[in-house]
């Protein structure tokens, strides 16, 4: 029922952004034809920010292997209110076997209470084939507070409490490490202690560096998950990125090989700018530039 509940969402607030960014970008080009300025403008946003990415890696030789990754953030700005959400996949075959399949999503409501302060609750399901567990899902609440708040460098840390219910299977690979069975065990409900941190630093106008931090702590196992981005703008609206992501899970069902997941990703990103907002983070910005995962 969650993940049907987080997916609906997540599909009404994606073609609701999207159709928003159509809005803002047809009335910013018809503005920028009619002073006929040469000069790249981001469009103007209003309370919206999205952002779209896209990376795809096929090759045939000997084995033919197959990889890709896709997500959509977007966040919507409602006076004190923020609501955050965002869908990711990746998948990856080697020959004829999968070798990594992981679907997530996430929402988030953020109030502000003051200039640094604010309070969050978040909602979070994540389905990898490949970690020993089936699915993870959790809801948290706390507060955030914003360390550093310049025009180029922001730092956010959030501490909750929670509840998650994990799902844990043991797997059984082959040599290439597909799987050739799973077995589901009983699941396991425990409350959790949740820590974020939101990182972002424009190194250039051109160029920024984003990383975010989360970490679930409870009784039968700590997720950890770290996202590190750079990011370089092509043009008012493109950009290539270029990520690394580390996921750990400290105790995984046995089976499962390894405790920590390690992701290199090469993307393009279509965004739709607007430097008071973060599509994937909805704490609001005064970080000069564009937004970033």
């Amino acid at each position: 029922m969650v993940k049907k509940s987080i997916a609906i969402v997540g599909v009404v607030l994606m073609l609701h952004g999207l159709a928003q960014a159509a809005d803002s970008s047809s009335a910013a080009g018809g503005s920028s034809a009619g002073s006929g300025a040469g000069r790249s403008q981001p469009a103007h946003a209003g309370t919206w920010a999205a952002q779209g990415q896209l990376g795809l890696i096929m090759t045939s030789a000997n084995t033919s292997t197959k990889s890709g990754n896709a997500s959509f953030d977007v966040a919507h700005r409602m006076g004190r209110w923020t609501l955050s959400g965002g869908l990711a996949a990746l998948y990856a075959s080697s020959g004829q076997y999968s070798t990594q399949q992981d679907t997530n999503a996430h929402l988030q409501l953020d109030l502000e209470l003051s200039p640094r302060t604010f309070w969050f609750s978040t909602v979070r399901w994540d389905r990898n084939l490949f970690t020993g567990f089936a699915y993870q899902e959790s809801v948290a609440s706390g507060g955030g507070f914003k360390f550093i708040q310049t025009h180029a460098t922001l730092l956010a840390g959030e501490l909750g409490l929670g509840y998650r219910r994990e799902q844990p299977e043991i797997l059984t690979t082959n040599s290439v490490g597909g799987v050739i069975s799973r077995a589901r065990q009983p699941v396991t409900n425990d409350a959790v202690l949740q820590a974020g941190l939101n990182y972002s630093h424009s190194i250039t106008h051109l160029t920024r560096l984003v990383n975010i931090l989360l970490v679930q702590y409870g009784s039968s196992d700590t997720t950890t998950t770290d996202n590190l981005s750079v990011q370089v703008k092509v043009d008012s609206s493109l950009s290539l990125a270029v990520g690394a992501q580390v996921v750990s899970n400290t105790n995984p069902p046995p089976g499962s090989v390894r405790h920590t997941d390690t992701v290199m990703t090469v993307n393009l990103v279509y965004a739709l700018d607007n430097p008071k907002l973060s599509a994937s983070a909805g704490t609001p910005l005064s970080v000069d530039g564009f937004n970033l995962p």
